[in-house]
């Protein structure tokens, strides 16, 4: 009997350690998806947005995101393409180009800002995988980088990921915002989002939008200038809407 017993335990034990190394992978996939800003919600409050100048900077920690958000609708209406050179902030208006510096390698790569994020920890910047692969740091998932604003490069218009339904700003509508409170997929939860902006006040709008054959609906608040969109933003989210500034166009 005592041999029967020791060895059930020994038939035991191989179980346990299969069991502890599976819990052990799960573990680990847990922690590159997350490390490869692992993200996307709708349902997390942005800090106040920026517009600034050229040449501004930033310091920390980015990451890279790719499956499953490749071929979804960014923040700004376009499809994510995680081949082209775009990044996720949480504060920098759509279209802002910025170059991004690997500090442990000395890589640089230059980016379009097209959708918000990240929303792990205090990272940064989440860049397209095509951009984490410019500056090296696919394996890691995360790296220090140094983030500054530079002018639209030459000929960007379609260059990195410019969707061909997004027109560029006109003269007349250069430094204007306006205020992007939703995102849908039906016009019905869209119209009544901008009526519940109305009645409090509020210029709202629906526009349809195009991405790789499907359609979406924005809802835009009418914004202003910097200053104006940002205290509209502000009394948006007193009055318990979501938004961040989105640059106007014709």
């Amino acid at each position: 009997m005592l041999a029967q017993g020791e060895t059930a335990v020994r038939s035991a034990a191989p179980r346990s350690i299969g069991h502890a190394t599976l819990m052990l992978v799960a573990l680990l996939a847990c922690l590159v998806v997350a490390a490869c800003g692992g993200r996307r919600t709708t349902n997390v409050k942005l800090p106040p947005p920026i517009n600034p100048r050229v040449g501004w900077t930033q310091v920390g920690i980015a990451s890279w995101y790719g499956p499953p958000f490749h071929g979804r609708p960014a923040s700004n209406g376009e499809i994510y393409d995680m081949n082209k050179l775009t990044a996720a902030h949480k504060r920098l208006p759509f279209d802002t180009w910025i170059r991004v510096k690997n500090l442990s390698n000395g890589k640089t790569t230059q980016v379009r800002i097209t959708d918000r994020g990240p929303f792990v920890g205090k990272r940064i910047i989440d860049l397209s995988k095509a951009a984490a692969a410019d500056i090296g740091m696919l394996g890691s998932g995360v790296a220090k980088v140094r983030l500054t604003l530079i002018p639209p490069p030459k000929g960007s218009a379609r260059a990195g990921a410019a969707a061909s339904n997004v027109k560029p700003a006109s003269r007349r509508q250069a430094g204007r915002f306006d205020i992007q409170i939703g995102f849908f997929k039906q016009r019905d939860n869209a119209n009544a989002l901008a009526a519940k902006a109305r009645r409090k006040g509020h210029r709202a709008t629906v526009r349809r939008t195009a991405d790789g054959g499907s359609q979406r609906f924005q809802v835009l608040v009418t914004g202003g200038n910097t200053r104006q969109a940002n205290a509209r933003l502000r009394t948006l989210q007193r009055q318990g809407f979501e938004g961040f500034l989105h640059p106007r166009r014709d």
